[in-house]
């Protein structure tokens, strides 16, 4: 038996036993970041859904309003999109938890979006034409 064989015979485990501490702490720090990385996805697919949704509601009351244009109260019609919001992805707006006022503030949004959209209307440019 050399001196090379020996030094293998006693360096051999321990190096073995540091190569499995270290592939554990790899795995241990994956498994950890595993949940958060679903929480994160899970999470942007609530948004999604009530970004969707309230465009949907935005929808809706524009389809309504070319029908009846007698409903065109602007709270009764935040309140409407809001409400569809609620029914239609409750499990999105407990998780998200936005307030009423966040709703509301996010559906005049959309509506605002989808009205110019549908008169053409560029808030950019008149912005732009505003501040020159």
């Amino acid at each position: 038996m050399s001196i090379i064989d020996s030094l293998q015979n006693i360096l051999q485990p321990i190096i073995v036993e540091y190569a499995v501490w270290l592939i554990l702490g790899a795995l241990a720090w994956f498994f950890r970041r595993l949940p958060e990385r679903w929480r994160i996805d899970i999470e942007a697919r609530h948004r999604e859904a009530l970004h969707w949704a309230l465009h949907s509601g935005a929808e809706l009351l524009i389809d309504t309003l070319q029908k009846h244009p007698a409903v065109a109260i602007p709270d009764r019609a935040i309140g409407e999109i809001v409400d569809y919001v609620r029914m239609s992805v409750p499990g999105a707006i407990r998780k998200l938890g936005p307030t009423q006022a966040q709703l509301e503030q996010m559906a005049r949004a959309k509506l605002r979006e989808r009205l110019d959209a549908i008169t053409g209307r560029d808030q950019l440019s008149e912005a732009l034409a505003n501040a020159l």
